[in-house]
């Protein structure tokens, strides 16, 4: 089995006693209307037991169940993106923390939140969150998992990263051993509930049994898939197969980076 459909297996088994799919919106200023929104759900069910219903008449091959990869390998097959597209995105944190991209085992890239970097669309890269106050001696590795691109203006590519943010209630679930799985998403106005837009924060919840990839397909465009769970690498002796095959990062023009670190040795590369 390959390095990509054995990235987060054990994250897919690691599920608690919640499940509930929440929708925040994002209002960018400028992509022609439209907004960036997020479908998120934790589960305490076996993920690959779960039958889910038909979303707008139609059936979806590809749910929250799928190995985490098939998503963005199914864009890179259909044409949707071309290989080796950088995205950028936008990591925030509800405080002030630190946000490391994992180009590889041994490359870990690592910023002061909020950070901004872009990833290449089609791959599946683990992030590690840590230096948080509110959660001393915790650090959290979420996985994202680009399945599509933005279209800004030409030259304009970093103003109009696709934010990714970690909220409290999504740590302390991810702390008590829960899946969050979230899916990011380009919203069609035309498909959004006005009274969401209305909320503060814009969050609702559907129903479990829903399949999140076909929700946000059936509101926009999928954007990417964001899995954060309590599983954590061994201190001593780190699976380089954790931080799955990653890939190239390519850091924002104003972003400095707080440091760089080899897992396999002690010294700082500045």
């Amino acid at each position: 089995m390959s390095a990509r459909s054995n990235f987060d297996r054990a994250d897919f088994q690691r599920v608690s006693t919640l499940l509930r799919a929440v929708i925040v919106v994002r209002m960018p200023s400028i992509i022609a209307g439209l907004s960036l929104m997020a479908v998120m759900l934790t589960s305490n069910l076996p993920a690959l037991a779960q039958q889910y219903p038909a979303v707008d008449g139609r059936q979806f091959p590809l749910n929250q169940s799928s190995p985490p990869g098939t998503a963005a390998q199914w864009a890179l097959n259909a044409g949707r993106v071309a290989p080796n597209t950088f995205q950028p995105i936008r990591v925030s944190l509800p405080e002030e923390g630190k946000v490391t991209f994992y180009e590889s085992w041994e490359r870990p890239v690592e910023l002061a939140a909020p950070a901004q970097a872009s990833l290449i669309v089609g791959r599946i890269y683990r992030l590690k969150i840590s230096g948080l106050q509110d959660f001393p001696g915790v650090d959290f590795y979420p996985s994202i998992e680009l399945i599509d691109r933005l279209h800004p203006p030409v030259g304009r590519e970093e103003d109009f990263p696709v934010d990714f943010e970690f909220t409290t209630d999504e740590l302390e679930w991810a702390a008590a051993g829960r899946l969050v799985t979230k899916v990011i998403y380009l919203e069609q106005p035309d498909r959004i509930p006005t009274a969401l837009l209305n909320q503060s924060p814009r969050i609702t919840t559907i129903e479990p049994s829903r399949n999140v990839l076909a929700e946000a397909d059936s509101l926009g465009r999928p954007m990417a898939i964001v899995r954060l769970g309590g599983r954590t690498p061994d201190p001593h002796r780190p699976d380089p197969g954790f931080f799955g095959p990653g890939g190239p990062v390519r850091l924002a023009k104003a972003a400095p980076t707080v440091k760089q670190t080899r897992h396999s040795a002690d010294h700082v590369i500045r």
